[in-house]
């Protein structure tokens, strides 16, 4: 082996402290960019433009921003031809656009890929950054304080596609009122009383691959803003909130409730749930976490079985689904059981025996059976954390809170009624709880309803952001024992992103729009500029 230089081996040894580190790390930041990407998602009847609205003021007033908004309805009517349509989307009456739109918007998901909209978004932000983002010279981009707001986005593919791009620049608000208000807003603006529910169903569930499907995707934002009312103050007030965490522009640490969803979150990833992990915290009266639990076995004389590598380093003791009788969900395996007995309960005169096993795979796929827990073997995060909350802190648990990663089924609902919990918060929503139906006695959805036990959805910053949104760095505080004050108008993000992707990213999504005949061809040159940063 050959010996390391001796200049080689002092810069080794003193890493740390290295002058020839320093000036290059201090050349990587000169990379860094402020810009923000901003993507809204939320059910429709939600005030999004109007959350938009109030982003776009403060990025601007408060924290000296340039901000564009970009609408991706705007993109459907754009390439409305490109899709069998033979004349614009029509501006009135107001479902009748909406319609229009949600059609045209599942076929050119169908037609170009089920990022369409989001590439195009990308596409906007890239032309601006060509015109606008680079030096005196025009050859290397420059950092901005600009802030795109994408209004909005509808499906998984969209949310992965933009955080696929611009990462720890991307931040997704959740947008979300309750189905009263939506419904009340879609009145206002004169939706027949038929078509408000068939299109809150529409946009909540459409076709998994191309059509909307914000029920699943909304549980990922990055914050949550729960909109009871359309305060214009109110409103301020919560986007200023995460607009000072992004930039880091106050201390601030997380709300009692945030801290709770984080414990209920953190809880799930004990779960080895072959279905899903979910994560529960019970809170008493003042918010404080008495205990929390997941969804997981229960062992004989207490608890849940977890990995115990001192007792049991072979796992062998370990019971739970994924180890027992090769891996597999019991529920899934009673449940094909089931349907097998209904088919045969029919009799061969109805069902033939040729059919039998095209038939159980029938009614496996129906919605309301795949819903079926009954057979599980697995408790309830709810349910195991309200027994741990009752061991620990006893009558505590009376006028408290349970914090949710998803809605409770039926089965919990009834658990937490009996309980004495108060509210329920949640991220995940579960359609195919009956809570409310069976129990609307005891249960509401309402916030102004003070009499029975509230389920809401949960508001503030999520769980899979707590840690980078409220976590400081470093000598980031006090400088001389004082605290450093920043000004809103120089604060930057806590999550830094360099500029030396970005560019070139946006270009390669650039370039399967103009493939797929959707940009002109000349969007795909000033590609690649080796002087710094690559440009689009």
């Amino acid at each position: 082996m050959s010996a390391i230089p001796k200049e080689a081996a002092n810069e080794t040894t003193l890493f740390g402290e290295s002058p020839d580190f320093s000036e290059t790390h201090a050349t990587l930041k000169t990379t860094h960019t402020s810009e923000l990407v901003i993507a809204l998602c939320g059910p429709i009847g939600s005030p999004l433009h109007e959350v938009a609205a109030a982003i776009e003021a403060a990025v601007t007033q408060k924290y000296g921003y340039q901000c564009k908004i970009i609408r991706l309805s705007d993109f459907i009517s754009k390439h409305f031809d490109k899709v069998g349509g033979d004349k614009s989307i029509p501006k009135a009456p107001k479902v009748a656009r909406v319609e229009a739109l949600i059609k045209s918007g599942d076929e050119m998901r169908n037609s170009f890929g089920a990022s369409v909209l989001a590439d195009l978004a990308v596409a906007e932000i890239r032309v601006d950054r060509q015109k606008n983002g680079k030096d005196d010279g025009g050859e290397r981009f420059v950092s901005r304080r600009i802030c795109h707001i994408i209004d909005s986005i509808k499906n998984q593919a969209e949310l992965d596609l933009l955080r696929e791009v611009y990462r720890e620049v991307l931040y997704v608000f959740g947008v979300f009122s309750p189905t009263s208000a939506r419904e009340a807003n879609m009145k206002a603006a004169d939706f027949p009383r038929a078509k408000i529910h068939a299109l809150m169903e529409q946009d909540a569930k459409g076709s998994a691959l191309y059509g909307q499907t914000v029920g699943d995707t909304f549980p990922q934002s990055d914050f949550f803003l729960r909109m009871d009312t359309n305060s214009q103050t109110g409103l301020t007030i919560k986007v200023e909130r995460y607009l000072d965490l992004i930039l880091g522009a106050r201390i601030a640490t997380p709300t009692k409730e945030e801290s709770a969803m984080y414990a209920a979150a953190s809880a799930a990833s004990s779960s080895a749930c072959l279905s899903r992990q979910v994560g529960a915290a019970v809170t008493d009266f003042s918010g404080e976490v008495l205990a929390v639990g997941w969804n997981d076995v229960p062992k004989a004389f207490g608890g849940l079985y977890q990995t115990d590598r001192e007792n049991d380093p072979h796992g062998t003791k370990d019971l739970r689904c994924y180890n027992k009788d090769g891996g597999k969900c019991f529920n899934d395996e009673e449940k094909h059981l089931l349907a097998e007995a209904l088919i045969e309960s029919m009799g061969h005169d109805i069902v033939p025996a040729a059919k039998m096993e095209e038939a159980v795979q029938k009614i496996l796929t129906d919605k309301k059976l795949q819903g079926l827990i009954e057979f599980s073997r697995a408790i309830h995060a709810e349910m195991h954390a309200i027994l741990n909350a009752l061991k620990l802190g006893g009558n505590k648990v009376q006028g408290g809170s349970i914090f949710v990663t998803t809605y409770p089924c039926h089965g919990c609902a009834r658990h937490i009624v009996a309980s004495g919990i108060h509210n329920v918060y949640y991220i995940e929503p579960y359609r195919k709880s009956l809570a409310t139906k069976l129990h609307g006695d005891a249960i509401t959805e309402s916030e102004s309803e003070i009499g029975l036990v509230r389920l809401l959805p949960f508001e503030g910053v999520a769980p899979s952001r707590y840690l980078s949104i409220f976590q400081m760095r470093p000598n980031s505080r006090k400088l001389n024992g004082r605290r450093i004050a920043i000004v809103p108008g120089n604060a930057v993000p806590k999550m830094e992103k360099s500029l030396q992707s970005l560019p070139e990213l946006e270009g390669m999504v650039v370039d399967k729009l103009v493939k797929r005949g959707l940009l002109p061809v000349q969007s795909t040159l000033e590609r690649g500029n080796s002087d710094g940063p690559q440009a689009a």
